[in-house]
């Protein structure tokens, strides 16, 4: 059985591999870039001939394993927030396998399509968990808004995944993006600025449970100075 021993170890290897993922893409845009630039030098219309699509396939096909990568890591992270740690391998390797049994099946859209969807529903009830108040969830850092603001972020980018690679309507794609922008905008505001959100409440609303959220907010503060 494969069982994550050590706390951190999960959670070490999904950012380790979400970095080299954004490495290579980062290598990727800027050969992109270059390789742009070079062909402006040689022919100005160069956009005109037909070395344009040819360019633009080519970096369509470095991309894409690592875009496509990317989403399975971000997909994995969600379990984790009410998954036991001792399954969360299990867990993670049953839906990669049920979406890669249904891409044999259907198409290699279809599976990933059915992957990000499962992935998009277990945030929502993550979300809903926590709105509830839910003592089921685990998260690495204390707070009700850091937490609402993790939830969000990660909800906003699996809407986006969405939008990018299923949604095909030109009006529903507009929708759907500015829906996952708003969810994603918020998610970062919540969670890079989650105790000054908590100090003006307190000074606006003097409510106990803006204290109980600044204590909290501290605490997670203290904590990641000493780690």
């Amino acid at each position: 059985m494969l069982n994550v021993k050590k706390p951190g170890t999960y959670d070490f290897v999904l950012a380790a591999a979400t970095v080299v993922i954004l490495i290579a893409l980062s290598l990727i845009s800027v050969y992109g870039t270059i390789q742009s630039w070079i062909n402006s030098v040689m022919n100005p219309l160069w956009t005109q001939t037909l070395l344009y699509p040819a360019y633009l396939q080519q970096m369509n096909g470095y991309a894409f394993p690592f875009a496509v990568a990317l989403i399975l890591v971000l997909c994995m992270c969600i379990p984790k927030r009410f998954v036991p740690r001792s399954y969360l391998v299990q867990s993670s390797l049953i839906l990669l396998s049920i979406s890669i049994l249904t891409g044999f099946a259907w198409g290699f859209s279809t599976g990933l399509a059915f992957f990000l969807l499962i992935s998009g529903v277990i945030q929502t009830i993550v979300l809903v968990l926590l709105i509830g108040k839910s003592d089921r969830l685990a998260f690495e850092r204390e707070g009700f808004l850091v937490q609402l603001g993790s939830s969000l972020l990660h909800l906003g980018f699996v809407v986006f995944a969405i939008d990018l690679l299923v949604v095909k309507d030109m009006r529903n794609h507009l929708a759907v993006f500015w829906f996952s922008t708003g969810l994603i905008t918020v998610g970062c505001v919540l969670s890079f600025y989650a105790r000054e959100l908590a100090a003006i409440a307190k000074r606006v609303f003097n409510n106990p449970a803006v204290d109980e959220e600044l204590v909290q907010q501290e605490a997670s503060a203290v904590y990641d100075t000493d780690t």
